[in-house]
């Protein structure tokens, strides 16, 4: 049994009677708010024999070597089935030419060929070093360094909406000096053949189970680097690198990376990574890979490269005024071409949620599954996130990533019944970065239902690919 947090769970499950659907590892209780969750279950109750362990070593080591696989953590029976289709995916991370690398080691590397400084990085002298909080799921443009930053609370958020077209964050570290001790130090996996030509995946090496997303993969720019906190993959082949950073993004591979249970995110984790999904399904993952990433104009010459006239004829799996058309979309990127409000980036994601289920061969069922059963910290926050008209995030109580973001409790509790019409204006305090910012929420404000959404989401998209489109 995994995921216990209490003994009387354990004694419980062997005399629950096996009706109904195991908890996921919180549950809301009577108070409104997520507890741990300590339901017995008989489903609760894994038996590792032959098949459960050769089900195991072809999934997350591509082996038949069953008698010696690492046992991973398994919430219920249920979790199975998805373990039993993922490794049925023939196609593996390790059957792509790639480059996996580690970059720089704050100690080793440290006086000769990195130095430590806070400051906004010249982009074109290869002074973008990345660090882990630079960025999350979906967004190379995450937070930024303060003026002192000391430790990792030292970061304030990054409002896309208020950038520039060439905007990079602070960074902590410099390159001493460009020459030949900087550009071959880069600590990679396999030979590197001018690696900072090359957009990569870059993501946390620390992985984060508690959290409220366990993978937070991407897409770095050209002479972007990184210290060893991050660990990327780049690819010679654009749809290769844009299809891994689409199915990284979504739930699924944060649940195959949960299930591992492992505190490090190492290239022997990331070769067994599923990867080569049907062609029918490179669109639709791409545009919203592309649209989530491509944030400053050092990915113009990406867009350019990847563009598709099918973007234009792509549609949202549902209709809302704060959602931008696809048919605004054109092969050459512009400030306007990312999406920069709060709203529709979360919809793109839930979007590659469903989409990367898809892809992978699993129902969705089992997609809102994995959400219930291994998400709980991402389950409060859409339960505590609202938005406003415009796509604003408005409020949020259980965001660790965005806690500067939004107005406080005692401001939300004013303002949240206003009506259609009324108007917010809220100046910034908590951000160094954007103190004195003022920005105007439109009411009324809503919150989303995930579930719902992956429902909306997965008939959208059966009717499409029925359509051939």
């Amino acid at each position: 049994m995994h995921n216990l947090f209490h003994p009387s769970t354990i004694d419980q499950s062997f005399a629950h009677d096996g009706k109904g659907l195991p908890g996921g590892i919180k549950k809301m209780g009577d108070n409104g708010k997520f507890t741990w969750n300590t339901d017995p279950h008989l489903n609760r109750i894994i038996r590792f024999r032959e098949p459960e362990l050769r089900l195991l070593a072809r999934t997350f080591e591509d082996s038949d070597d069953w008698e010696e696989t690492k046992l991973v953590s398994i919430h219920s029976k249920e979790i199975l089935s998805v373990l039993n289709k993922l490794s049925s995916f023939k196609n593996k991370l390790t059957h792509f030419e790639n480059i996996i690398t580690v970059c720089w080691d704050e100690t080793i590397d440290m006086g000769k060929s990195i130095k430590s400084e806070t400051i906004f990085p010249n982009h074109d002298n290869y002074e973008v070093i990345y660090s882990g909080p630079h960025f999350f799921v979906g967004n190379p443009l995450y937070k930024t360094p303060r003026e002192l930053c000391e430790k990792n609370q030292d970061y304030d958020n990054i409002y896309l909406t208020e950038i520039s077209e060439d905007f990079f964050p602070r960074v902590n570290f410099l390159p001493i000096k460009l020459d030949e001790t900087f550009f071959k130090s880069v600590k990679s996996f396999k030979p590197v053949e001018s690696w900072f030509d090359y957009y990569k995946v870059g993501m946390s090496k620390m992985i984060s189970l508690t959290g409220e997303r366990s993978l937070q993969p991407a897409i770095l720019a050209p002479k972007v680097s990184h210290i060893y906190g991050v660990i990327s993959v780049a690819f010679k082949e654009i749809d290769n690198l844009l299809e891994f950073s689409g199915l990284s993004s979504s739930i699924v591979l944060d649940f195959f990376v949960k299930s591992i249970g492992a505190a490090n995110l190492t290239d022997g984790k990331l070769k067994y990574f599923p990867l080569g999904v049907d062609k029918m399904f490179h669109a639709k993952i791409f545009a919203r890979t592309l649209i989530l990433n491509c944030l400053n104009n050092k990915y113009s010459p990406l867009w350019s490269a990847s563009f598709r006239k099918d973007y234009l004829h792509d549609e949202w799996a549902k209709n809302d005024s704060r959602l931008k058309p696809y048919s605004s979309l054109s092969n050459e990127w512009s400030w306007n071409t990312p999406l920069r409000n709060f709203y529709e980036r979360r919809q793109a994601l839930v979007e590659l949620d469903v989409l990367s289920a898809m892809a992978l061969g699993l129902s969705c069922e089992e997609l809102i599954l994995i959400y219930n059963i291994q998400f709980p910290v991402l389950q409060s926050y859409e339960e505590n996130t609202y938005y406003d008209t415009k796509g604003n995030l408005v409020f949020t109580n259980n965001s660790q990533g965005l806690r500067a973001v939004g107005v406080d409790t005692k401001t939300w509790n004013e303002i949240k019944e206003m009506k259609e019409g009324e108007t917010y204006v809220h100046k910034i305090e908590k951000s160094e970065f954007y103190r004195g910012l003022e920005i105007t929420f439109y009411a009324p404000f809503d919150k989303c239902d995930r579930v719902e959404d992956y429902k909306v989401a997965w008939a959208h998209f059966e009717k499409v690919f029925s359509k051939g489109k």
